[in-house]
This record gives C-alpha cells, sequence and structure tokens, in this order.
C-alpha cells in the first residue's frame, strides 16, 4: 500500500467561521478529500469561543492563526494585513516539522506567504478565488462603477482609489481615499499578494479568473467551486405574494441598493441576508420608499436550502465581476430561477431556462427581469446539465488529478 497523501490547506477564516463561498467551498473539498482516504489538514486563524484543535469530519483543523475578526472595519483590516501573513510563516514552519506534509494549498489572501514558504521545498498550489491579488482594491470595480479590464498600475490605483465608494468590504473614507501613506500601503500590499503567483501553481474557480490570470502573466487551471447539491430542495413558496431573495454582503458591489431601487413600486416582498457596512443605509431606503422588504442577519449555510426553497426568484445583481457564481448554482439546484448581473463568473453559470442575465448597475431593467422571471417556466432538463458540472464528486477527481500531476513533477 502507497503512502497515504497529506495535504496542508492555509486559509484565513474556515467554518464555522465564513466570509464568503470561499470558506464554503474549502470545507466541502477539504470532507470530499478526507473520504478519498487523503489526509487533510487545515491551518486557519483563532477566534474567541473556537477550539485550537478539533477534528471536524475527518479534517484536522488547526486554529493557531492571527487575523481580524471580520473585513469590515479598518482595525479588523489592519491586523489582518499585518499580523496574518507573518503568523502563517511562523505556524507553518513549526507545523511541518510535526506533520508531515506532502503539499501546501493556499487559500485567498494566504498567497501572500508563497514566496517566503517556497524555500520549505514542498509544491504549493493556490485557489485564486477572489480579486485581491489581481486589484489593490480588491473588488476590479474601476472609480467604484464598472468592471475594470485593466492591468493595475500606483497611479491607475490612485485614481480609482479617490473615486470609489469601497475599498474591500468596508467604506472608503477620506484618511483612506487622500491619504498618500494609505495608497502606498494598499499598493504595496497587493504587489505582495501578486508576486505570490509566481511560486505556486494556481487554480482558476471560473473561466474569468483564468482569463485575468493570464493578463497578469500567470496561467491557471480552471477548477471551479464544489457545491453540494444534494442539500437542495424544490418546493413552492405557499404565499400568495411574490417573494424574491438576496444573499450576499451589504456592499455597494454586491449590489442590494440597485435590488432595492428595482423593486420600489411592485408588489413583491424581498428578503435580504448577509452584513456589512450598508445594512443600516439599506433599511433606511426600506423605510424611505415604504419598501415590502427586510434586511435580515447572516444565516448560517445549513439554513440556506430553507431559504432558496421559500422563495421565487433570487437576485443577484453585484456591479463587480462576481469571481465565480455559487448562489445561482444553488438556486438552480433548488429550482428556483436567478436574475444575475452579466459580468465577471456570473454569466457561466445562469443560461436561458435557468434564469436571466441583465446588465450591472440598471434597476429598471433588473425589474423588467424579474417580472419576466415570474412567468417563465423553470427547465430542470437544462439545470440538472449545468449543476452536475460543480457536484463534489466531479470537482474532486480533478482536484486530486492536480495535486497527483504536480506531485510527480
Amino acid at each position: 500500500m502507497g503512502k497515504k497523501l497529506s495535504i496542508l490547506f492555509i486559509s484565513e477564516y474556515f467554518p464555522p467561521k465564513v466570509m464568503g463561498g470561499g470558506e464554503i467551498n474549502l470545507f466541502l473539498i477539504t470532507k470530499a478529500l478526507v473520504k478519498k482516504k487523503i489526509e487533510v489538514i487545515v491551518l486557519t486563524s483563532s477566534h474567541k469561543g473556537l477550539k485550537e484543535y478539533e477534528l471536524m469530519d475527518g479534517v484536522k483543523v488547526y486554529r493557531r492563526l492571527k487575523t481580524g475578526d471580520d473585513a469590515y472595519t479598518l482595525l479588523n483590516n489592519l491586523k489582518r494585513s499585518f499580523t496574518y501573513p507573518k503568523s502563517i510563516i511562523e505556524e507553518t514552519s513549526k507545523m511541518i516539522n510535526e506533520i508531515n506534509i506532502d503539499l501546501i494549498h493556499f487559500i485567498g489572501t494566504s498567497i501572500i506567504t508563497a514566496k517566503e514558504l517556497s524555500k520549505l521545498a514542498i509544491p504549493l498550489v493556490s485557489t485564486i478565488e477572489s480579486y485581491p491579488t489581481m486589484c489593490p482594491k480588491g473588488d476590479r470595480l474601476y472609480n467604484g462603477e464598472q468592471e475594470c479590464k485593466k492591468v493595475c498600475n500606483f497611479s491607475m490605483f490612485v485614481k480609482c482609489q479617490m473615486k470609489s465608494k469601497e475599498i474591500g468590504k468596508m467604506k472608503n473614507k477620506w484618511f483612506l481615499k487622500y491619504n498618500p501613506i494609505a495608497w502606498i500601503y494598499l499598493y504595496w500590499f497587493y504587489k505582495n499578494l501578486n508576486e505570490g503567483l509566481k511560486y505556486s501553481t494556481n487554480i482558476a474557480i471560473s473561466n474569468y479568473i483564468d482569463r485575468l490570470l493570464q493578463k497578469h502573466g500567470s496561467k491557471g487551471i480552471v477548477i471551479p467551486n464544489a457545491i453540494n447539491t444534494s442539500q437542495f430542495y424544490k418546493q413552492k413558496n405557499k404565499n400568495k405574494k411574490k417573494k424574491i431573495l438576496y444573499l450576499g454582503s451589504y456592499t455597494q458591489f454586491k449590489g442590494p441598493q440597485i435590488l432595492l431601487k428595482a423593486i420600489k413600486g411592485t408588489n413583491y416582498h424581498c428578503d435580504l441576508y448577509g452584513q456589512g457596512s450598508m445594512k443600516e443605509e439599506l433599511k433606511e431606503m426600506i423605510n424611505k420608499d415604504k419598501l415590502d422588504a427586510e434586511v435580515h442577519e447572516v444565516v448560517s449555510y445549513e439554513e440556506i436550502p430553507r431559504l432558496y426553497a421559500e422563495t421565487d426568484v433570487v437576485v443577484f445583481p453585484s456591479l463587480w465581476p462576481e469571481p465565480f457564481g455559487r448562489i445561482s448554482i444553488e438556486a438552480m439546484a433548488a429550482g428556483k430561477l436567478v436574475i444575475g448581473s452579466d459580468v465577471g463568473g456570473i454569466s457561466e453559470t445562469i443560461k436561458p431556462g435557468t434564469g436571466i442575465l441583465v446588465e450591472p448597475n440598471n434597476p429598471s431593467k433588473l425589474v423588467k427581469a424579474i417580472n419576466k422571471a415570474l412567468k417563465i417556466k423553470f427547465n430542470n432538463k437544462i439545470s440538472e446539465t449545468i449543476v452536475k458540472q460543480y457536484e463534489e464528486k466531479i470537482i474532486i477527481e480533478k482536484l486530486v488529478k492536480t495535486y497527483n500531476t504536480i506531485l510527480e513533477q
């Protein structure tokens, strides 16, 4: 019998601490890899109330890294940028002396340590699931308004930064917009992240991300996020009033404000679930325009299937070019039509019969799409074909094949 393969994943957050789709994907693939008889270790950050070590469905989780509690405040983001990279280097160096590691797999911004950890002579893999390695603001929204299609330089960044309402997931306040020290630091941090691309085999979660990597001189291997489609179930909304669902952060670039503008004057009920700096602003919009809408707190991933089942249409109104399109695939698995912005990776997942693509940042076109979607018959055959591509077993086969190819080199 051959030696058991051992993979170390390094991720800033890991369930039950979830910031987005990246953590959900990581949790699914790590559990699936364990079923393939692969030893899986996750090195992640420590947080109040969570154990330093625990075994989760066969995955060995070590919470030893230091970072901020979230990505929504300046203090937490400063803590993330200063402490997280340093703690990765320190704790990974200790861990390889404790546990045999065949391959290190970075998730998200942990790639910033790729250059330093390449000295360990252990193969490195990175999942590129968002834009910090390719955009100093992390959202590829030029001036905070439309998709950026260029490779950034310092001059471009400064002009863009001064006109943007957000940076990352937080508000872009005056002391960040017009502060040369902030410009230099943010751009320096981005260049360090970008440098990491040179030292690892990079996995792009969509064809869109792969094309961006190529623009930055780093071709990726396309392996989409895994989705546990079996947990979503088909059920009709039993209420007479049509219901619309939004899932995502309360940030400008995710577009919840566009959705609220779109439903003004309609008779639809809208539920929004998430967290972020726009929460109070969204509530004010609802009160001012007397909308039948409600802003909810973020819910656990286990509750998401129920939310899909209880709605009629799922809306994905992003301004930024979404790297992937998890929500649209989950909605299809639940038998729900999805409306998404025709930008980024979303357009790879929404097809006629399962949803409608609309121009981003256009409330009038969005409400027309909602009206149309409520009259369309959902095409189960098309949705099943699309959803099947993202099933865990298919994604895991691609991932294991990639690992074996790297280790054989």
